[in-house]
């Protein structure tokens, strides 16, 4: 199943990054009130600290990606 099925073919792969990117904007979005409350309740880390704590969760709650190559021009 081609779910871009109206796009040209040179479209597709660019589509389904774009779309990619897009579910981990929504994501990122809907972890902020964890990342707030995290912030609130411990205030003393350090902003580095912070954001390797707030990568670690996006990390762990995003979907793994699928592994499949794509045809590639020379």
């Amino acid at each position: 199943m081609n779910p871009y099925s109206n796009l040209p073919p040179e479209q597709r792969f660019t589509q389904g990054i774009v779309d990619q990117f897009n579910a981990d904007e929504r994501l990122w979005k809907k972890l902020e009130p964890s990342r707030r409350l995290r912030r609130k309740s411990r205030p003393r880390p350090s902003k580095k600290t912070l954001k390797i704590l707030d990568l670690a969760e996006f990390a762990e709650a995003r979907p793994p990606q699928d592994c499949f190559g794509h045809p590639m021009k020379p």
